[in-house]
């Protein structure tokens, strides 16, 4: 298993945030097409509610309408919630990314090693591409050590 150049990571994670820049984008657009459905189906129901002769099965049918319209818009809204999550994180790997490729950080090391090993796929993790296996990461204690 190699690592990944950082070139070959930004470029990754540009496309990642361009990618999730779409997702998002295409989630709001199909929110605001989903609202727009669902007023329409609103002011129908409503303007039929004073018509008098109307039969109660298309009363129904209507409200099932408007209904079936309301949950589209809470899935739309779900999904757009989660599209700008996923945005957000890309925008902090990124920029994290960018903040650590600059020196020789364990961290840049690490998102080096972690996106060659994705590109690997068979490598197990944790095992370089000698056979040894990777040092395990150090992690400091915010307390200064005691003799």
């Amino acid at each position: 298993m190699t690592a990944a150049s950082p070139k070959t990571v930004r470029a990754e994670l540009a496309d990642a945030l361009d990618a999730s820049r779409l997702a998002r984008e295409t989630a709001e657009r199909e929110l605001h097409r989903s609202i727009a459905l669902r007023s329409r189906a609103a002011e129908t129901l409503e303007r039929t509610a004073r018509r008098p002769g109307l039969e109660e099965s298309e009363r129904a049918r209507l409200r099932a309408e408007y209904a079936t319209a309301d949950r589209v818009v809470a899935e739309c809204r779900a999904a757009v919630e989660k599209a700008q999550e996923f945005e957000r994180a890309a925008s902090v790997v990124a920029g994290a990314f960018e903040a650590e490729a600059t020196s020789a950080s364990p961290l840049a090391a690490a998102l080096l090693q972690l996106v060659g090993s994705k590109r690997g796929g068979t490598a197990r993790r944790g095992t370089l591409a000698s056979g040894r296996t990777a040092p395990a990461a150090r992690v400091r204690s915010p307390r200064p050590r005691t003799a």
